[in-house]
């Protein structure tokens, strides 16, 4: 019997939509969506059962192999919700709008303070690039938080940078500072503005404090102005409770307890200058990721 194209279309769609229907030898083959009616009317009909066979289990491979790819593909790293937290919490301290090294991280698209494909300028490194999209080990970023050692000559510090704590000497200076009414004198413009620094410079003038206790600061003291009324340190009160700086009381003054070395008391903050703990594992797999994907503003 030969059956019509149209009532071949008709056993087609009752057949959950197969692509070929097969009948005995002799008869019509339906090829359907997207490919020209035919009809074969010499093939054996083993013969077209095994095409069709060869046509199922290869479509089954494909669909197991788009699956395996599927499954394999790395997941989409974020940049608001995985990266910008990371330099939220261990660089935007220093890398901030007014920062020294004019790399703003709270800006990092920002051709002109960023660190998409900007110029590195530890000239003598290796990494040209502070960040170049796709390829994690070009970029300076990668080389300086994961790096166990650098040259500082070469690459400069391992990030994040880490001050050194006030010296003996440093400290005894700021006794002598509060216990002498904490004035406006020479003697803080020669040696107190000195430990505090200017937050603008590299070297010695940009001081330990002001890095990051600088004037737009969203917290904490001014240390570039510690006079200020209401942002600086004389005679002001601490968010944790007592005076920044008690003239005449370095004991009684919270930025004496908060530079001496020891451990504060509950509720008075973490000692200064602050330290940052190196990023974890899991942390520079998250940039490196958002690198090899592109280094997006996703």
């Amino acid at each position: 019997m030969t059956r019509s194209f149209e009532e071949l279309e008709r056993l087609l769609h009752q057949g959950s939509r197969r692509r070929l229907v097969l009948l005995r030898n002799e008869e019509h083959v339906k090829v359907h969506l997207g490919m020209r009616r035919t009809i074969c009317r010499s093939l054996p009909a083993f013969v077209l059962v095994a095409a069709l066979l060869l046509l199922a289990v290869g479509k089954q491979a494909d669909g197991q192999e788009a699956k395996q790819s599927a499954s394999a593909a790395p997941p989409q790293i974020s940049f608001a919700a995985q990266v910008a937290p990371i330099f939220a919490a261990k660089c935007n301290f220093c890398h901030h709008p007014q920062n020294a090294v004019k790399v703003d991280l709270t800006r990092p698209f920002d051709p002109r303070v960023g660190i998409i494909l900007r110029a590195n300028t530890w000239t003598k490194s290796g990494k040209k690039y502070l960040v170049v999209p796709g390829d994690p080990e070009a970029s300076a970023l990668i080389l300086k938080v994961e790096a166990a050692e650098l040259d500082v000559h070469v690459d400069g510090d391992l990030m994040p940078w880490n001050i050194d704590p006030l010296s003996e000497q440093e400290r005894e200076s700021l006794r002598q500072w509060i216990s002498g009414g904490a004035l406006n004198d020479s003697f803080y413009k020669g040696t107190i503005a000195r430990i505090f620094g200017d937050g603008i410079s590299l070297g010695s003038r940009g001081g330990k404090c002001a890095y990051c206790h600088y004037a737009g600061a969203s917290f904490g003291p001014d240390l570039t102005n510690p006079f200020h009324p209401a942002r600086g340190l004389v005679n002001v009160r601490a968010s944790f409770g007592g005076i920044r700086v008690k003239p005449g009381d370095p004991l009684g003054s919270l930025l004496f307890a908060k530079v001496g070395g020891s451990e504060l008391s509950p509720g008075r903050g973490r000692p200064m200058p602050l330290h940052f703990l190196r990023l974890t594992a899991a942390e520079n797999q998250i940039l490196r990721g958002w690198i090899v994907q592109g280094a997006r503003d996703n």
